[in-house]
Formats: C-alpha cells, structure tokens, sequence
C-alpha cells in the first residue's frame, strides 16, 4: 500500500506551470528555429537550444506572466489557412506599397482609423493585430475598449481594412462572431 501523498504547496504548483508554460515554449522556438535556419549542423543546434530555453524562461516569465494561453485544436487547424491567405494578401499590398514608393503620381494619404472589433478572445485580437501589422500599409498602434487604432498607408490600404474580411476570417479561425 502506497503512503498518502501530502498536497502541493500552491508556490509549487506555481513554479510547475511556469515552469510547464517555459518548456512548451522553448520547444515552439526551437522547432521554429530548426525550420528557419534549416541546419542541423552541431553549432547551430547549440546556438537555437540555448535561446530556445532562453525565450522559453522569459516568455513564462513576463509574457505569460499569468495563465498561458490556451489554444483549441480547431484553432490550431484554421491557423495554416489564415496564414496562407495573409501570405497572399502581403504579396498583393507589398506591391502596392511599392507602385506608391515608386510612382510620384499616386499620392500617399496617411490616416489613423478607429476599428471596433467583434474578436472578444486575447489570441483572436492579437492575431488581428499582427495580420494588420505584417500586412504593408497598416499598422496595428492600439487597442483600448475593443478599438483598435490603425494607421493606413493611403486610402486603398484604409478600403482593404474597412472590408472586413480580414476579421471574418480570424473570428471563423477562433470560433468568435465578427462584428461588433
């Protein structure tokens, strides 16, 4: 017969989710890294564990200082569509930027725009934010009461935002009702 097992200190549940949390995120780095770089090379498997373990300490740290995130697997699933479909509208505004750089007869007509959003869920909002931001010609500044802040390029960049569509798709990806 097995003696009874004495609770966990609260201190240590804490320091076994943090330390849960570090590991979870040091194995996503290192695995982001080994895709990256593409080497298996001795050194570079060196250099891509030890800032793997180190943005895996600071992420549990300080950026999840609370609970970590919790991903649904459906989420996990919609993500690689999303980001195709981002991948295709960088490509489309990279070039348009471009045609704006090069071509002094279009004019660029910088604006901020208040965008209220329907996405409740922190991943949802983030990830709006940083579709926005990797997307050339809009720049995710703010988020305060469900309103985000956004600098557009020029007025075609602030039409492609004012769509919509781009917060459909995220909110179809999290499960959430677009709109607010």
């Amino acid at each position: 017969m097995r003696p009874p097992t004495k609770p966990v200190p609260r201190e240590g549940r804490a320091r076994t989710g943090t330390l849960r949390a570090a590991t979870a995120a040091a194995l996503a780095v290192f695995a982001f890294w080994l895709i990256v770089s593409a080497s298996l090379d001795p050194a570079d498997l060196a250099a891509g564990a030890l800032l793997a373990v180190l943005l895996g300490w600071w992420s549990a740290r300080f950026l999840w200082a609370g609970a970590p995130p919790v991903i649904a697997p459906g989420v996990l699933l919609g993500l690689p569509g999303h980001l195709v479909r981002l991948a295709g509208e960088v490509v489309v505004a990279a070039l348009h930027v471009a045609r704006l750089v090069l071509d002094p007869r279009l004019r660029v007509a910088p604006r901020l725009l208040r965008i209220r959003t329907g996405l409740r869920s922190p991943a949802a909002r983030i990830t709006f934010a940083l579709s926005l931001t990797l997307t050339p010609g809009t720049l995710a500044i703010d988020l305060e009461d469900g309103v985000f802040l956004v600098h557009c390029l020029d007025e075609a960049s602030a039409e492609r935002l004012l769509d919509g569509a781009l917060e459909r798709r995220i909110a179809r990806v999290f499960g959430e009702e677009a709109g607010p």
